[in-house]
C-alpha cells in the first residue's frame, strides 16, 4: 500500500512538473506507546527507547501546498508485574518490538521570506512488528489487541532554506483510533521531529 502511495506521488509530481524532495526525519516522542501505571492487578513499567527516525518524501505543489509521506521507526518496550507481589505477571515480564508509522500529510506553508511556518494534517498508518516477550500468553491488561491501526495527525513547524538543503523542525500530535494493548495503550502520541530535505 505504501508503495502505491509513493508511486502515485511520484507520477503526480512528474506529470505536473512539481518538485519532489527526499529527506530524513529524526526526533523524540514526548509520550510512550503504553502508559505507566496499574490496572489491577497488573502494573506496567515502560522501558522504551524514546527516539524515532526514518525517510521522508515531499511533493511540492503550487499555492504553498505540499504532500509529505514518511516511514518512521520507533522501538518500544514494557514490563508487566503483579502489583500486589511485584513478581512477573502474565507468564512473562517483558514485551518489546518496533512501531512503524506511515503518515500521509497535507501541508500548507506560509510565504514568509526566510523561515516558512507550516501546518499539517492527515492520517497515519501504524503497524507493530517484532513483538517480543510472551505476548500470546498474556491475558487481561497488556494483551495484544491490534498490531495495526490508523491515527489522525495534526502538527506544525518551520522550514528554513540554507544552501543546497532545507531544514525543518516540527511538533506532531497523533490521536490513535485503536488500542494496541488491552488497558494500557496510550492513544495520545506527541513528538518533536527535525528534518533535512534535498
Amino acid at each position: 500500500m505504501m508503495k502505491s502511495i509513493l508511486l502515485g506521488l511520484l507520477a503526480t509530481g512528474l506529470s505536473f512538473g512539481q518538485s519532489i524532495s527526499l529527506g530524513v526525519l529524526g526526533g523524540a516522542p514526548f509520550t510512550d506507546v503504553v502508559n505507566n501505571g496499574t490496572v489491577n492487578p497488573i502494573k506496567t513499567v515502560v522501558n522504551s527507547s524514546n527516539f524515532t527516525f526514518g525517510p521522508s518524501v515531499q511533493l511540492n505543489l503550487p499555492l504553498g501546498l505540499r504532500v509529505e509521506v514518511d516511514a518512521l521507526y520507533r522501538p518500544y518496550g514494557f514490563n508487566l508485574y503483579n502489583a500486589l507481589t511485584g513478581s512477573p505477571a502474565n507468564n512473562g515480564t517483558s514485551v518489546s518490538g518496533q512501531r512503524w508509522s506511515f503518515p500521509v500529510l497535507a501541508q500548507y506553508r506560509f510565504s514568509f521570506p526566510i523561515v516558512k511556518p507550516f501546518l499539517e494534517v492527515g492520517p497515519s498508518f501504524e503497524h507493530l512488528t517484532g513483538t517480543g516477550g510472551l505476548v500470546n500468553g498474556i491475558t487481561g491488561p497488556g494483551r495484544l489487541l491490534h498490531s495495526s491501526g490508523v491515527g489522525i495527525v495534526l502538527g506544525g513547524g518551520v522550514d528554513v532554506k540554507v544552501p543546497f538543503v532545507r531544514l525543518s523542525a516540527e511538533l506532531r500530535y497523533t490521536r490513535e483510533t485503536v488500542s494496541n494493548f488491552s488497558g494500557i495503550s496510550n492513544l495520545n502520541q506527541a513528538e518533536v521531529l527535525f528534518g533535512i530535505h534535498f
